[in-house]
């Protein structure tokens, strides 16, 4: 992104850009004679990065709060964005940011010596079609998020806008592809391996985790395999590549589901109850695991999961609506508490003896016909 943003500078060169507008709405200049000027949105609108941080440390009773990063040279601030924006967060932000320099906090704060952060990642997005058009509300050319969910649950929303963002080039959202990727690999890859481990392991080892005794050379591997996801996944997320790191996690289930082809507990437990013990337990392991690897990914699921887990703390904390006052009067506001969250990006520990719960499955296999249905719900194409 700064390579494009330093190609444009550098085929236009640095042009004096305006930062107001003659509207009737908006923000006033505030100088003298200036009636009429308002602030133009694109210089405007990214001071809402710093102000919004601002008001939030306010409003929750930390005052400074918003300087852990603000002000922090160890902070990284990542920008998510679309491809239209990226000059105006790779250069006129930036600008803005350095314009500011150090008196910023000495007038707003009257410390001396502090910057701004400046941004460490812009990641921007290319755009993603639909059915090979160009996506458009005003022709209803488009997937409606609500609409999306009256219909079908969360995560197969947030598991194809994963595999198919637009990271470097233009994608496509298509309704076949949706249907494929809903049930091939978020039911066939990793919704089946959770739900028949889990409810094997309920059905045959009275609903705990089974004692594994000795693990094998080929259980330690499969362990050691996923539990590798931590450092591969995770340096994917650190990237920014978000489909490379949903497609590792993905793989890593596929690893388990060959492991548990090749041990097979479900004919063992017949010849070897150990034997079937110590691949489920094995199994249930990698599974946790990847509740955790995938957990940004599926959020919702991985929660389910986590609670068929026996685990009494949930993964994630909670969100909740609550009035807000300030200066301009009571309003409500969306708000995270993560007081209760337990999950953390580490391996499993997971315990011989604790006790499961009997899970039902992550995710519904579509019929296709959802495809020429959806389709239909469809306006005009260009």
């Amino acid at each position: 992104m700064v390579g494009q943003a330093l190609g444009q500078i550098e085929s236009e060169g640095l042009k004096p850009r305006p930062i107001t507008r003659d509207l009737d709405w908006g923000i006033p200049v505030p100088v003298e004679g200036w009636d009429g000027k308002k602030l133009y949105v694109w210089f405007e609108a990214v001071i809402g990065y710093l102000s919004a941080a601002i008001e939030w440390a306010a409003i929750t009773g930390q005052k400074d709060a918003w300087q852990d990063w603000w002000t922090n040279p160890a902070a990284r601030s990542f920008y998510f964005i679309g491809k239209d924006n990226i000059f105006f967060h790779t250069a006129m932000w930036p600008a803005e940011l350095m314009g500011a320099g150090e008196q910023f906090m000495e007038l707003f704060t009257g410390e001396s010596g502090k910057r701004l952060t400046l941004p460490y990642d812009v990641p921007a997005n290319q755009f993603m079609n639909l059915e090979g058009q160009k996506i458009s509300g005003s022709r209803n050319w488009a997937v409606w998020g609500r609409d999306f969910l009256s219909r079908y649950d969360p995560d197969p929303l947030r598991y194809y806008l994963t595999v198919t963002m637009p990271e470097y080039r233009d994608t496509d959202w298509d309704w076949e592809d949706f249907l494929h990727r809903n049930n091939d690999e978020l039911v066939g890859t990793w919704g089946n391996l959770a739900n028949r481990v889990l409810s094997f392991a309920v059905r045959n080892f009275e609903g705990r985790v089974p004692d594994p005794g000795p693990l094998t050379p080929q259980d330690e591997e499969i362990i050691r395999v996923v539990e590798g996801g931590f450092a591969t996944v995770g340096a994917e997320l650190e990237a920014v590549h978000l489909r490379n790191a949903l497609g590792e996690a993905m793989r890593l289930a596929t690893e388990v589901n060959r492991y548990l082809d090749q041990t097979a507990p479900w004919k063992t437990i017949k010849t070897d109850r150990q034997a079937a013990a110590r691949s489920v337990y094995t199994a249930l392991r990698c599974i946790d695991n990847l509740s955790i690897l995938l957990a940004p990914f599926l959020p919702h699921s991985s929660e389910k999961l986590h609670a068929y887990f026996g685990y009494e703390k949930p993964l994630f904390g909670q969100q909740g609506v609550e009035e807000i006052q300030d200066e301009l009067g009571s309003h409500k506001g969306l708000r995270y508490y993560p007081a209760n969250a337990s999950g953390r990006w580490e391996p499993s520990s997971l315990e011989a003896g604790r006790t499961l719960v009997q899970p039902q499955p992550l995710f519904k296999k579509l019929d296709p016909s959802i495809v020429e249905e959806e389709r239909s719900r469809l306006g005009r194409p260009a």
